[in-house]
């Protein structure tokens, strides 16, 4: 997929994303315009010059609604996911970037998720194995380069832990 058609999935992805936590948490979510490559990365410095309310507007790839400063979500939308690289010996190349460019931009106490849309497929997420006492139906457990996470269907996850996700992200 070409740059510009790349980053019209992307946005389209984070648009969508947004539509479910606005219908989940209530509040409005909106896309990040920069897309938490601002303050991620070697970018890290500039949250020295920034109000805090400007450091959560380009953390992630959504803007939470005020009542959840600490949410950061990174989310993706690609056409394929290899979920066998899950449950086979080694790394999942593709989730441990994702999961890298997440804590590039994270502060303590943040609340993540890294989100993806697999086409024709569905929404998935990756939960930081943190012991946050979150419920889970079916999930995998990946240990991957930057730890441990359960990687399971979004809307399952987030309407099971809906109040626990709220009560931490405030």
């Amino acid at each position: 997929m070409s740059g510009k058609a790349s980053k019209i999935k992307g946005s389209s992805g984070e648009r969508e994303l947004a539509k479910i936590f606005s219908g989940l948490f209530g509040g409005s979510f909106i896309r990040s315009p920069s897309s938490g490559a601002y303050v991620g990365g070697k970018n890290f410095v500039r949250k020295a010059t920034l109000s805090e309310g400007q450091v959560r507007h380009a953390k992630g790839d959504l803007v939470p609604p005020d009542f959840m400063p600490k949410f950061v979500v990174e989310s993706k939308n690609y056409d394929e996911f290899r979920f066998h690289q899950l449950l086979t010996p080694g790394s999942c190349l593709q989730l441990d970037e994702w999961i890298k460019q997440t804590l590039d931009c994270i502060d303590p106490g943040d609340i993540w998720f890294v989100c993806f849309k697999v086409s024709r497929i569905g929404w998935y997420v990756a939960v930081p194995d943190e012991n946050q006492g979150y419920t889970f139906s079916n999930y995998c457990l990946y240990n991957g380069n930057h730890g441990r996470f359960q990687v399971t269907d979004l809307t399952d996850f987030f309407q099971k832990n809906r109040d626990l996700v709220l009560t931490l992200c405030k």
